[in-house]
């Protein structure tokens, strides 16, 4: 509760969750994020919170609404069985009349008025079972309409718990999700499947030099570019400054074609102030790149990864180090 009162932010549940995970220091990826504002900027705003959350701790909520859409699915499914055992009972009811009638009348000397009351009643039975029929086809199509809505709420719904509300990019349960696809994916080994981890250069100064509502625009910008220059690839957020770009593909140099793509586009740009015209200065970014091996995991695959995003750092930034073969 200090770091609530501190920073006066309120004290709803998703709030005291990061809030709690960071003084319990049990994820080091959150820390790492939230360092910055407790003990440098002094300054954790709300929002920041809420979107902390989202990246971290979302699953819980997917959870729920799966949860929540199986319940829906499931009543549905039972209405659509309450209509079936209606309709085979109205078919029964039918049959019986129709047995009735013929017994009436294929005993000796039937009369004209079994006549009329074997006719009478098939034609009530029919009728009940056309009801039943016309009732069973305007129920059908609600049910139908009824799971189609089921669907498409939990698709959008699954789609917001997957993307970075700053960015509009996937965030860190999209990257996990991506990469457990490509663990899996059944072209595995007829493919090639990237793992490109982009971070921005020098983010920090910016955000230091112009404050955190800048470093967001940045961050906007950066991500709206790389889907630009990535389009047949997904992007996510995973980080603070640190995204990742995952390509599946044909051809092993487009991987590399494309992280260069990245990091020449930002070297040869740069930004400048949308309100007052002052130039914020070059924003370069440095990329590893891993290829998917048959033995990998998904800690191997993103190591890998990760080391040559270490290694292009620690060799000047602004460059790409990018598997080029898979050994």
């Amino acid at each position: 509760m200090g770091y609530i009162a501190k920073f006066r932010t309120p004290p709803t549940p998703d709030v005291y969750e990061v809030w709690y995970r960071y003084a319990e220091g049990a994820d080091p990826a959150l820390r790492e994020q939230l360092s910055y504002a407790v003990n440098d900027a002094e300054n954790a705003s709300y929002q920041q919170l809420q979107q902390l959350h989202q990246q971290f701790y979302s699953g819980g909520d997917l959870t729920e609404i799966n949860q929540q859409t199986g319940d829906e699915l499931a009543k549905a499914m039972g209405g659509f069985q309450r209509m079936i055992k209606e309709q085979l009972s109205a078919g029964s009811e039918f049959e019986s009349s129709v047995s009735s009638a013929n017994d009436r009348l294929v005993g000796d000397n039937p009369t004209v008025e079994d006549l009329e009351v074997s006719i009478a009643a098939v034609l009530s039975s029919n009728q009940r079972m056309q009801s039943q029929l016309q009732n069973m086809t305007l129920r059908l199509e609600e049910t139908r309409s009824q799971v189609t809505k089921l669907r498409e709420n939990f698709i959008e719904s699954q789609q917001k718990l997957m993307t970075d509300p700053l960015t509009g990019v996937g965030n860190r349960l999209f990257f996990d999700t991506m990469v457990t696809n490509a663990i899996d994916h059944p072209e595995r080994s007829e493919r090639y499947f990237f793992l490109l981890l982009v971070d921005l250069d020098e983010f920090k100064t910016i955000n230091d030099t112009f404050g955190h509502s800048t470093g967001d625009n940045v961050l906007r910008f950066a991500a709206s570019n790389m889907e630009r220059i990535a389009e047949d690839a997904s992007i996510a957020r995973y980080g603070g400054d640190e995204f990742a770009v995952f390509l599946n593909t044909e051809q092993v140099e487009e991987g590399v074609d494309i992280a260069d793509a990245i990091c020449q586009f930002f070297a040869k740009n740069k930004l400048t102030l949308n309100n007052t015209g002052e130039s914020i200065g070059q924003l370069t970014t440095s990329i590893g790149g891993a290829l998917l091996r048959a033995g990998d995991d998904r800690d191997s695959w993103f190591e890998r990864a990760d080391k040559l995003l270490y290694n292009a750092k620690k060799a000047g930034r602004n460059r790409t180090m990018v598997e080029r073969k898979i050994s």
